[in-house]
């Protein structure tokens, strides 16, 4: 009978360890359904960056997926990742999900599943140019015959490389944008294309910089969170995108991150 009980106990315990992603119980009880491992791409102003004090994580992605996990009762354990990484990582169920600022293209999509877009935002997500000031760079027409920088699978890539034979333009990819912007500083690369929410932080920083619309190409459709093909998280988690921005909690993300004055 003791060897009985103690097997019974020993199979609580493994079914008590079994569940993830969003499998889990309901969590009425006050405890966590489970954990999500959330992908994201640091640095990424303003959608996710490491605090230099802290060196955690934070950004308007990073309180996004913290609000929607809160909601819902799940944990989180992010994992930052290069661009083209967090991708593959959906993709092959090696994550939950990518919250990286990441905009539900054709071409993605037939590889992922996709939330209803949480942001868009035609001021903040239409692709840029940074450059230096004294290149005196000021449309799309200057660009010719110059080295762009884009980041390694992102959809300023695709924009920039659809004009690349019209412009004479030479493409560089790189696994990050701030690896980009010191090639700009030191003259390696002409510009780079980038959202402008992510431009004006950079020309910010460094006052060399100017930004101007790229005016060619595919600009961003909104920003999305990426699932594996068939995740049941999407049906779990539109809802709760559809509320906070009923509520005004998006709102509130917004003009933290992006600033109200639009």
């Amino acid at each position: 009978m003791k060897k009985l009980m103690m097997m019974l106990a020993a199979g609580m315990l493994v079914l008590a360890g079994c569940g993830n992603g969003g499998n889990e119980g309901s969590g009425d009880d006050g405890e966590k359904k489970g954990k999500w491992v959330i992908a994201t791409v640091a640095p990424y102003e303003p959608y996710e960056m490491i605090n230099e004090n802290t060196n955690e994580l934070e950004g308007f992605d990073i309180d996004l997926g913290n609000a929607i996990a809160e909601k819902l009762g799940y944990e989180i354990e992010w994992q930052n990742l290069e661009f083209d990484a967090a991708l593959l990582a959906v993709q092959q169920g090696q994550v939950d999900m990518a919250i990286a600022g990441l905009s539900p293209e054709p071409d993605r999509l037939e590889v992922m599943d996709f939330s209803e877009v949480y942001y868009q935002d035609e001021t903040q997500t239409t692709n840029t140019v940074v450059t230096m000031k004294d290149k005196g760079y000021q449309s799309a027409n200057d660009l010719k015959g110059k080295i762009a920088g884009v980041q390694n699978g992102t959809i300023q890539q695709t924009a920039v490389e659809g004009i690349a034979e019209e412009y004479n333009i030479t493409v560089e990819t790189r696994k990050e944008y701030a690896d980009i912007v010191q090639e700009i500083l030191n003259g390696n690369i002409d510009f780079m294309v980038c959202e402008q929410a992510m431009a004006d932080n950079n020309t910010a920083v460094y006052s060399e910089l100017i930004s101007f619309p790229l005016g060619v190409g595919n600009d961003s459709t909104g920003n999305a969170i990426a699932y594996k093909k068939g995740s049941d998280l999407k049906a779990e988690i539109d809802p709760v995108i559809q509320e906070m921005k009923e509520n005004g909690e998006m709102q509130k993300l917004i003009d933290k991150w992006f600033g109200s004055a639009k």
